[in-house]
């Protein structure tokens, strides 16, 4: 975590800067630290210590600010809010993804299911479905991407008919193009 702190009117000791990061890297639990960062301000204004966080979590912005007599119980006050702003959107995150997992698992159970078990044949046995779109390529497009991906059947929109085309390898080694007829 990039740590960055200012001092106003004020003069940073070694001890401040090590209770801040100390304080700081705590909050490092509720998400993870490779992408946050934050920035501390401590002021001092006549008899006031007041201690300000702004810290970064990915897109999240989270800011805390408070004073106090004494400057360590303002990095304390500040730190403590800061948490409870980490914690609540911690769990505001886990019950969004709750509620989208419970959505998925209704629209799964909603949909008619198709069972390929009951094909005795394992050759005429559906393994499984890909689903993709189709862009429109070129066919020289469409051989270089099919060889890209290391596939040996290949589906594609040619772009020069608007047609729905496939690509595949046979046993030797060269490219054979099925094209649909008009009917």
């Amino acid at each position: 975590m990039r740590i960055n702190i200012t001092a106003r009117h004020l003069k940073l000791t070694d001890s401040i800067d090590s209770y801040v990061r100390k304080k700081l890297i705590k909050c490092g639990r509720f998400c993870s630290e490779d992408d946050m960062w934050s920035h501390v301000i401590l002021s001092v204004e006549k008899n006031r210590q007041i201690t300000e966080v702004v810290l970064h979590v990915g897109k999240f912005l989270f800011r805390a600010k408070d004073q106090s007599v004494d400057l360590y119980a303002s990095i304390d006050l500040a730190i403590d809010k800061l948490e409870k702003q980490l914690k609540k959107q911690k769990e505001t995150s886990k019950i969004h993804r709750k509620n989208n997992l419970k959505l998925l698992k209704n629209q799964y159970r909603n949909e008619e299911v198709f069972s390929y078990d009951i094909m005795e044949d394992s050759r005429t046995k559906i393994s499984e479905i890909k689903r993709f779109d189709l862009k429109p390529v070129s066919v020289g497009e469409a051989i270089i991407e099919m060889d890209n991906l290391g596939y040996r059947v290949y589906m594609f929109k040619d772009i020069s008919n608007d047609k729905v085309n496939v690509l595949y390898r046979n046993d030797s080694g060269s490219v054979v193009l099925l094209e649909p007829n008009e009917m």
